[in-house]
């Protein structure tokens, strides 16, 4: 069976990588996958290892940057040579700038790259976007993205070809949970993301300010570096907030927390397509999130959540307000979510995509 590769730098908890472990699930019986780690195992690494798929670790405790990328290069020439995967797929921009550079020398493999971020990044480390638009773009086969707004990113500000993208959504898993309906005495709103700037957990923190009602929590799910949390954890008590924001920390198995909770929220400053707000959704939940990348390609203003601009702390907290007052709301818009994902993103739809895609590319090896 011809061999797809998919090289990624480690497994940590995020929305890429527990995107890649369920399509990995969804597909794994129909082609013969390896997914490669260069950078470290990650959390996720034995959840991949113990659902059956092949995993190799090729990652280095090298401290030397250009010796430690040396030695992935290496390693990964003698993989390719040895094994001869007819498609190598590259996660993100680590493995992109990494990885992208083997693609000079095997011209029998077909490279693909998936970007699933709009490209600020670019702008924030020198030489990036000279590297991937004049170079690297054009040694790949195919661009996947996960939004329509990297698309056009990638269309109008990278010079990619329209023939060479293509967009395949985020999925969702719909399981069968039940909710958690007690006669609570405080509305319990969930941020699924990690302690990340860009995430700007303080624009969530900002709006509890104009919210003068008490009945309710907002739970912070993620992890993130000391520094950073500590700086909210701080404004958290300028504000005298701690009765209503908690830092929640990381949490790997979420079930518990989603049937607890009656609205999801999401503020950050960029997205490429949010798994957050689909996860919302599939647990019923109404959604308010800033109008930054895909997020409006999921949500319909007023009818499964609510769409502010980035960095709108007062409309968010307006709106926020409105749901926690408004049950009947909170339930209305939350069904209506429930039907979104359930008609365009749940996961036996949407992974047809990509079983059509990499079908498709390796019958023309």
């Amino acid at each position: 069976m011809k061999k797809i590769f998919i090289v990624i730098g480690s497994l940590d908890i995020g929305g890429t990588e527990k995107q890649l472990l369920l399509k990995l699930l969804s597909l794994n019986n129909k082609f013969n996958f390896t997914l490669i780690v260069f950078s470290k195992k990650g959390e996720l690494y034995n959840d991949f290892k113990k659902n059956g798929i092949n995993v190799l670790d090729i990652s280095n405790n090298n401290k030397f940057i250009p010796l430690k990328i040396i030695k992935i290069l290496f390693s990964l020439t003698l993989v390719f040579k040895k094994e001869r995967p007819s498609i190598v797929n590259l996660y993100l921009p680590h493995s992109y700038l990494v990885v992208g550079l083997l693609s000079f020398f095997f011209s029998n493999i077909k490279f693909l790259m998936t970007r699933r971020s709009l490209n600020y990044y670019q702008k924030k480390i020198p030489f990036v976007k000279l590297i991937e638009t004049k170079i690297l773009h054009k040694k790949m086969r195919y661009i996947l993205v996960n939004s329509k707004a990297i698309y056009r990113q990638m269309l109008e500000e990278e010079n990619v070809k329209k023939e060479k993208l293509k967009l395949i959504y985020n999925s969702v898993r719909i399981t069968n949970s039940k909710r958690i309906s007690k006669n609570k005495k405080k509305v319990k709103i969930i941020f699924l993301a990690n302690l990340i700037p860009y995430k700007n957990h303080k624009l969530v923190i900002e709006s509890c300010r104009y919210i003068k009602q008490k009945n309710f929590q907002i739970n912070l799910v993620g992890d993130g570096s000391y520094n950073y949390t500590k700086e909210l954890e701080n404004l958290v008590l300028k504000y005298n907030l701690k009765q209503k924001v908690k830092f929640y920390g990381k949490c790997k198995h979420l079930e518990k927390i989603m049937n607890e909770s009656d609205i999801g929220i999401l503020a950050s400053d960029e997205e490429g397509f949010s798994n957050a707000i689909l996860e919302y959704m599939a647990f019923k939940l109404p959604v308010i999130a800033t109008d930054v990348g895909g997020n409006s390609e999921i949500i319909k203003h007023g009818y499964n959540g609510y769409i502010v601009k980035k960095g709108d702390y007062k409309n968010f907290s307006k709106y926020l307000k409105k749901l926690i007052l408004d049950v009947s709301l909170r339930k209305e818009m939350g069904l209506a979510g429930y039907q979104t994902v359930k008609e365009k993103f749940e996961v036996s739809k949407n992974i047809i995509n990509y079983y059509n895609f990499y079908k498709n590319l390796l019958s023309f090896s």
